[in-house]
């Protein structure tokens, strides 16, 4: 179990950089990866949080729950304050609740909840059998 929890904060930790490189650094991917892979690897990697936080959780609920928070945060995007703004206007503000709703980034959303799905299903089941991956050269 705890060797399952590291794999997914390792690769939490990656997916961040990633995401934030594909707005850093856009030169170094594809256009189309430059302009959504930031929302769609950002949505994947809280499923990755959210099953090192509950590794026993029904999978599937954890996707689908991971999936209605990034809906809700794009919507929250809709709603404007002045304290609401002033924190979005901060570079972690920026970062967990955006700066204006987009549909494009509701289909990141599942895509990337779909993609981490899959990749949980695969991390789930390399660290519960007690298989290697091996790597060919």
């Amino acid at each position: 179990m705890i060797k399952r929890r590291a794999v997914y904060l390792f690769l939490f930790a990656f997916f961040i950089w990633l995401a934030l490189a594909t707005r850093h650094h856009p030169q170094w991917f594809h256009p189309l990866v430059a302009k959504y892979g930031g929302d769609t690897i950002w949505a994947g990697d809280f499923l990755l949080l959210l099953r090192a936080i509950f590794p026993k959780a029904n999978l599937l609920n954890l996707a689908i729950l991971n999936y209605l928070f990034g809906v809700a945060d794009e919507v929250s995007q809709l709603w404007h304050t002045p304290w609401l703004d002033a924190i979005r206007h901060t570079t972690i503000g920026r970062l967990m609740l955006g700066l204006g709703f987009l549909w494009s980034d509701l289909v990141c959303y599942a895509v990337g909840t779909i993609i981490a799905f899959c990749l949980t299903i695969l991390i789930d089941k390399l660290t519960t059998s007690g298989k290697k991956i091996i790597v060919v050269s």
